[in-house]
């Protein structure tokens, strides 16, 4: 229960347990969804259809403060000065709300993303996609009101995605390692200052919020990634002060 592995599948414990108390008859929950897509598999933490709208839910266990931007390759999270870049939870569940719109062949429009973290963390990211914590997580979702789907479309989707979703051990198994191999690899191609996308250098740049680092083939490669704070604006932001990095502001909470 100590492994990433484990974590997570703690923190997707909790949030089915918070999903299974949703109206029965107005949302159908699916659960650990993986689907085939033309680029390999993708795994869906829990998927909420309902004639609201199809609610994609992240999930995310991790403890300490959450730093990151809502368009950044990478968050951060720190917790007792240690610090662990994880892939933006924000464009991940994109990812999949992409692969649920070509696999199903609805609109962008109907699908409505939720990230969700534990209690554990100190969410410190402004954006306009929800990004929530679990005790928030029902309220987000019975916030929306406004019909997008008929009981048939509910019906004709649920069918879908059951029928689609790949249960095969040795698959899921083979998707995990994939996950595991591809961030192994951009970690190595970052550390020798290139882009993980197209192999430009990386160049640290002053924005207009602060310091980041970004590819050299700008504008048609647009990757960006986080520059760890030096000691001074630890300082800064222990006492309380606002400071930037990115597009984001962040600020120590009350």
């Amino acid at each position: 229960m100590r492994s990433s592995s484990g974590k997570g599948w703690l923190g997707e414990r909790e949030v089915a347990l918070i999903l299974y108390d949703l109206p029965i008859d107005e949302y159908k929950v699916i659960h650990n969804v993986m689907l085939q897509t033309a680029n390999g598999t993708t795994q869906i933490d829990h998927v909420v259809v309902s004639v609201y709208g199809i609610f994609v839910i992240e999930t995310k266990n991790y403890k300490g403060w959450i730093t990151g931007s809502e368009y950044g390759e990478r968050w951060t999270k720190n917790m007792y000065g240690k610090k662990y870049q994880f892939l933006n939870p924000i464009r991940q569940n994109y990812g999949h709300v992409k692969a649920l719109e070509t696999t199903l062949g609805v609109a962008e429009e109907k699908f409505i993303p939720i990230v969700v973290f534990l209690f554990d963390a100190n969410i410190m990211v402004k954006a306009k996609s929800p990004v929530v914590y679990t005790g928030q997580l029902r309220q987000e979702i019975e916030s929306h009101r406004e019909n997008k789907l008929s009981v048939r479309d509910v019906d004709e989707i649920l069918n879908r995605l059951n029928s689609l979703n790949i249960k095969d051990s040795k698959v899921r198994r083979t998707h995990v390692q994939t996950i595991q191999r591809d961030i192994r690899r951009n970690e190595e191609t970052i550390a020798q200052g290139k882009c993980p996308r197209c192999g430009g250098e990386l160049k640290n740049r002053q924005g207009k919020y602060g310091p980041f680092r970004g590819c050299s083939n700008y504008p048609k490669c647009k990757y960006t990634t986080n520059i760890m704070l030096d000691n001074e604006q630890k300082r800064s932001v222990s006492d309380g002060v606002i400071w930037q990095q990115g597009t984001n502001f962040f600020e120590k909470r009350k």
